[in-house]
């Protein structure tokens, strides 16, 4: 194993450019690290500039240290990201998918961390810990292996996607009806393996009846985790494993009557985003809400809530009803209009755009039928203007008043008969065959002089079929990805008009024998055979993950039973 305090050379070949761009200079000027207002005792370093959040204290100071990046659920980043397709992959064969990974703060040797947790079609609960700098496992933590007792599998969903990594180490996993809090097994050496530091198992009161889990969870800007469930309960407890007892829990039921229908209750399928003034977000299958905590008074509130236009039915893509996205915050500096974010779920999708506070005195609204918090409802066409449908089951990306969406929309005629979780697979792993594979991509900005969403651009040619995207502020490029003639790799943008810089495909493209053998160990194998047979791909599929830009300009995402590392080769 090579130490993670060493930075070791480039282990396999180097891949040539196959974009058509050549590497850009960077955009802007290096951002500055100054303490921020309020958080300079707690050691939180404010990057200065006007697109990015405000630091939160009690997340790891890392580049990536909470699903979507950080509590504003942006996907996107300051730093610096890949520029080229000259690059080094490295993939790595995991028993699952992770959807989110977290980078660790840098260890006394130098060494960094990346956590995931792992979701599949058994619910083993797999959390993992691979070395930054070699990319290699250092550990694996399967419950039903090291403990005499492990909560049983409920199998299917999303439970367990989102995950922390708090600035204590702890990487917080909400996972079925509870907590998970893992840590280094001895502290402060990277090599360490994982060890389970306390698992809270929620009263049933933060759950609406009997099958209900949790879905999403972020950070509080006062430390406390926030969470939502499937079926709309929302609460937040402390993200101190000593202090995450009922008695400091605090949860509200979206829901008046747990009984009623699963088709009457509002349900969550994304995760959720929080504010510094204590807003929490969160949207369910036909309303936008925000909730406030307030750590000091010891109180969960509801602020507001909103209607938007949900439409009727569930795409093969989509992991549950309504919107398909997790809120986005947009607006950070001051004097900037500040807005929550999301996608609808309309037919021809629109993006919305919601007043976080109370929308201003000189706001006319948009008329119609629709709510006064409603700032924008703009259609998302991905360049087609005859479009009479689009859908995109990611997070809105956001930098500044930016915001970057992909097409997700399938071609493909699936067979009746498949269980939600089966639909739900196959409609990602035909996200690698070019003949049904969605095309297009789209940045939509909020024009703040004239109060209005417009269409900056959109690249009609570049498929990112499932993943998250990113955006690089440094670097103004914008990734996913993306899937060109079956081959999949990362694609990089320009995030100011559109233009495709380069596409870095992935070095090995087929199933390793080891993958092979977990998906014979796990029984999938006869299922998956025929797909892996057509779509040899497959093991490089996104499959829901996010595009994360990772330290030393990397970039890192999970796949279908593994993940894949782009690193820039020069």
């Amino acid at each position: 194993m090579i130490p993670e305090g060493k930075t070791p050379g480039p282990s396999r070949s180097r891949r040539r450019r196959s974009g058509l761009a050549a590497a850009m200079v960077a955009v802007g000027a290096v951002l500055l690290l100054v303490p921020s207002a309020g958080q300079a005792a707690a050691g939180c370093k404010q990057l200065r500039g006007g697109s990015e959040p405000p630091c939160n204290p009690h997340l790891a100071q890392s580049r990536w240290s909470a699903s979507h990046r950080g509590s504003y659920a942006q996907g996107s980043s300051p730093s610096r990201g890949l520029e080229s397709g000259r690059v080094v992959t490295q993939h790595v064969d995991l028993p699952g998918t992770p959807i989110q990974i977290e980078f660790s703060e840098a260890y006394p040797d130098g060494g960094r961390a990346a956590w995931g947790s792992l979701i599949d079609a058994f619910d083993r609960r797999v959390v993992f810990k691979a070395g930054v700098n070699s990319g290699r496992l250092i550990d694996l933590y399967v419950p039903e292996e090291r403990e005499d007792n492990p909560p049983p599998p409920i199998a299917g969903g999303i439970t367990g996607a989102y995950n922390i990594l708090d600035r204590g180490g702890r990487f917080i996993v909400p996972r079925q009806r509870f907590f998970d809090v893992f840590e280094d097994g001895t502290k402060d050496r990277v090599n360490s393996p994982i060890a389970l530091r306390k698992r809270y198992f929620l009263p049933e009161r933060a759950f609406c009846g009997a099958g209900d889990v949790l879905v999403g969870a972020t950070m509080t800007y006062d430390g406390y985790v926030a969470f939502a469930t499937e079926r709309g309960v929302v609460g937040t407890v402390p993200r101190k494993p000593g202090e995450m007892t009922d008695d400091n829990l605090r949860t509200i039921a979206i829901n008046d009557n747990c009984d009623a229908p699963e088709e009457e209750l509002e349900t969550v399928s994304n995760n959720i985003a929080a504010d510094e003034k204590g807003g929490i977000y969160v949207v369910t299958s036909t309303r936008m809400r925000r909730f406030d905590h307030d750590a000091g008074k010891n109180r969960l509130t509801e602020r507001w809530q909103s209607g938007y236009d949900a439409g009727s039915d569930v795409s093969e893509i989509r992991l549950g009803a309504g919107s398909g996205s997790t809120p986005s915050l947009m607006g950070t500096g001051r004097g900037q209009d500040k807005f929550v974010v999301i996608t609808d779920g309309q037919d021809l999708m629109h993006l919305d755009l919601f007043w976080r506070d109370r929308p201003p005195k000189d706001w006319k609204g948009m008329g119609g039928d629709r709510p006064r918090r409603m700032a924008c409802e703009y259609p998302v066409r991905f360049g087609d203007p005859g479009a009479t449908t689009s859908l995109s089951e990611q997070s809105v990306a956001v930098r500044g008043h930016g915001s970057l969406l992909v097409n997700n929309e399938i071609d493909f005629d699936f067979p009746d008969g498949l269980t939600e979780t089966l639909r739900t697979a196959q409609a990602a792993l035909r996200g690698g065959d070019p003949d049904a594979a969605p095309k297009g991509m789209e940045r939509i900005d909020w024009n703040q002089k004239k109060q209005r969403c417009r269409s900056v651009w959109d690249n009609r040619k570049i498929s990112v079929p499932n993943g998250i995207p990113s955006i690089s502020g440094r670097s103004g490029t914008a990734y996913g990805i993306e899937q060109q003639a079956g081959i999949w790799g990362v694609g990089g943008l320009n995030w100011k008009n559109g233009k495709s810089r380069f596409f870095a495909r992935s070095e090995q493209q087929k199933c390793s024998d080891e993958a092979l053998g977990i998906f014979d160990q796990t029984g999938i194998l006869p299922i998956l055979q025929p797909t892996l047979d057509e779509l040899p791909g497959s093991c490089h599929n996104s499959f829901y993950a996010a595009t994360e830009i990772g330290p030393a300009r990397s970039i890192w995402t999970g796949t279908f039973y593994g993940m894949t590392i782009y690193r820039p080769s020069g």
